[in-house]
């Protein structure tokens, strides 16, 4: 008896959630474009905003500057250039 009372009250339970359950429907959220003013300069030496521990220094944007604070570019190897790889079981 005690079982199907119990039940019964989890049935009734259940049934009163559902009825009460909403669908709720939100149009997507139309944002502006978001437009980074704050770029890096283009040109001239930049701030140093950090130092690593090898001495090496870098702007707020994670660029690497040589003594003068100008940018160094990242390396890059030029179509055509020979290239050293590793072979099967070696690591780099």
């Amino acid at each position: 008896m005690f079982t199907r009372l119990s039940l019964l009250a989890l049935a009734m339970i259940s049934v009163a959630g559902v009825a009460n359950a909403k669908t709720i429907y939100e149009p997507p959220v139309q944002e502006p474009p978001i437009v980074d003013t704050d770029m890096p300069p283009t040109h001239g030496p930049h701030q140093v905003a950090i130092t690593d521990e090898y001495g090496f220094h870098y702007d707020r944007w994670g660029n690497r500057l040589n003594a003068a604070a100008y940018v160094i570019p990242p390396p890059h190897t030029p179509a055509g250039a020979l290239v050293i790889q590793n072979g099967p079981g070696e690591q780099s």
